[in-house]
């Protein structure tokens, strides 16, 4: 038996610790939240977000405020203002499946969560998880619209990105952190051998360095629109020496993969037969190779000094205790192994597993399908060699590189940010199927006509104007007036479907 210490991952105390300037910051962004148009909405809260470390917070109880969770409550007030006093049922949420998959992450992550460790700390935390999952999404889905919301973010990103490109450039020619002067990280720049690892106002140089990869192939998007083409290649630049100034091995992976994205444009219509290659292939190489297939992240070190085999352990160790942790997590999962770092769970999809067990990792890689699939019919609706058609690939191919990424972290610091707003952007810029959750029309009997409101990207309407009139049960052409002339009264009379 392994008789390692056990770990508190949950329930870490700690004061109120807000530098001045920040407050001021702060403030002034909560104003900005509450008083600029809706489609500016979402830039303050992403340009106070991203680059303060998340050691700036206020202590509410056994609640801890970092600067991006007290911006969305502002925005949620916000939102709650805009849907019921401003707009009304013309701005309502329209949910589809991926947006039922992420609350159904969240709610089980809670329950399995608390249900594994029974403790007052363990609910805390996984609400504060919950807030931040539940919270930023959907603040994105209700205030991203179209493709022009879509676009207006990509821009303040690359803003953002430029900032932190600096900030983490200067990390490698003086080997200081200038935003250690707010805490949460250190002042002097992590060194593996002959490499300074930058990180910026990350937690880690790991979610520092998957955060700029993550977002070249958005700011791609905007390469082919007038007059953007500025903040792309700002965006491309700044991602890039993000990338190369973390010094990581997954950053570098996800770029590898972003490459393979954009060199599959030209199968795009061939994708199905690409994934069976690849399954096909997988299973190859598992039977014919003396240890698992997932060994070969043991391999994997692109920059120098990586832990591939700790990738290779968790990954195997996860898959060797399935009936440990399948139901809701497991309590003792850094002690598998003969690794002393098990506990540091970098790899998304084996974090979830182990901490809320497999309906939690069903949920959240049953959003991912749907997304992938909301992009692929709209890329064949676009129609073939459309500008719409790159730009939707351009997504799926952002979608891949963090699916990637996620094979070597955890995003447990703000990079989880860009996540979901990646997630809502998709939905916005396919116009996702969508179920409204407001009071629906009641259907009307007869071949009077009912009123539906207007639906714009995303399925929320942008006018809150009546649409077309539509027959309530067909689309066929009407037909003439003595249509029932030579039937019998006894066969005329109708049956409503």
């Amino acid at each position: 038996m392994n008789a390692k210490a056990p770990m508190v991952p949950f329930g870490a105390g700690g004061q109120t610790h807000l530098d001045p300037a920040i407050l001021v910051a702060l403030i002034l962004a909560i104003i900005l939240i509450l008083l600029l148009p809706r489609k500016y909405v979402l830039i303050p809260l992403l340009v106070l977000s991203l680059p303060i470390p998340s050691a700036q917070l206020l202590m509410i109880g056994m609640f801890h405020f970092q600067v991006f969770r007290v911006l969305v409550f502002f925005v949620w007030i916000r939102l709650i203002w805009q849907r019921y006093v401003k707009e009304g049922n013309a701005s309502a949420i329209h949910f589809n499946a991926a947006d039922m998959c992420l609350i159904g992450y969240a709610v089980v992550y809670v329950l399995a969560f608390t249900l594994l460790w029974q403790e007052q700390l363990a609910f805390v935390d996984s609400i504060g998880r919950a807030y931040n999952i539940i919270g930023f999404y959907f603040a994105f889905r209700f205030f991203i619209r179209d493709k022009e919301d879509v676009e207006r973010l990509i821009k303040v990103l690359a803003i953002v990105a430029l900032f932190i490109a600096v900030c983490m450039a200067n990390e490698q020619m003086t080997g200081r952190n200038v935003l250690a002067m707010f805490g949460g990280v250190p002042e002097h720049t992590p060194l593996r051998g002959d490499y300074l690892r930058s990180q910026g106002p990350f937690s880690v140089y790991l979610t520092a360095g998957c955060f700029g990869a993550t977002l070249i192939p958005l700011f791609l998007c905007l390469w082919r629109k007038g007059g953007s083409r500025i903040f792309a290649f700002m965006g491309v630049i700044a991602g890039l020496v993000i990338t190369f100034t973390s010094h990581t091995s997954t950053a570098v992976s996800a770029c590898l993969a972003i490459i393979i994205g954009l060199a599959m444009w030209p199968l795009r219509e061939k994708m199905q037969w690409v994934r069976r290659g690849l399954v096909g292939l997988i299973v190859s190489l598992h039977l014919v190779m003396k240890a698992p297939v997932w060994a070969l992240f043991a391999r994997v070190d692109f920059v120098g000094g990586s832990t591939g085999y700790q990738r290779f352990e968790i990954i195997d160790q996860c898959i060797r205790h399935f009936w440990s942790w399948w139901l809701i997590g497991a309590r003792d999962y850094w002690a598998w192994g003969a690794e002393d770092d098990m506990w540091d769970q970098a790899n998304q999809y084996v974090a979830i597993a182990n901490t809320s067990g497999l309906l939690c990792l069903i949920f959240f890689l049953a959003m991912i399908v749907c997304c992938f699939k909301y992009l692929g019919n709209a890329r064949k609706a676009a129609g073939e060699k459309s500008s719409e058609e790159w730009f939707f690939w351009l997504l799926g191919v952002a979608l891949f590189a963090n699916l990637v990424a996620f094979l070597g972290v955890s995003y447990f610091d703000q990079t989880f940010i860009t996540w979901y707003a990646l997630i809502a952007m998709i939905i916005a810029a396919t116009g996702a199927p969508q179920k409204s959750l407001a009071a629906e029309v009641e259907r009307v009997p007869g071949p009077f006509p009912r009123k539906a409101p207007e639906l714009g990207f995303g399925g929320v309407s942008r006018s809150g104007q009546l649409a077309q009139p539509i027959q309530p049960y067909s689309s066929r052409p009407a037909k003439p007036k003595d249509w029932l002339s030579g039937i019998s009264p006894s066969k005329s009379k109708m049956k409503l479907p």
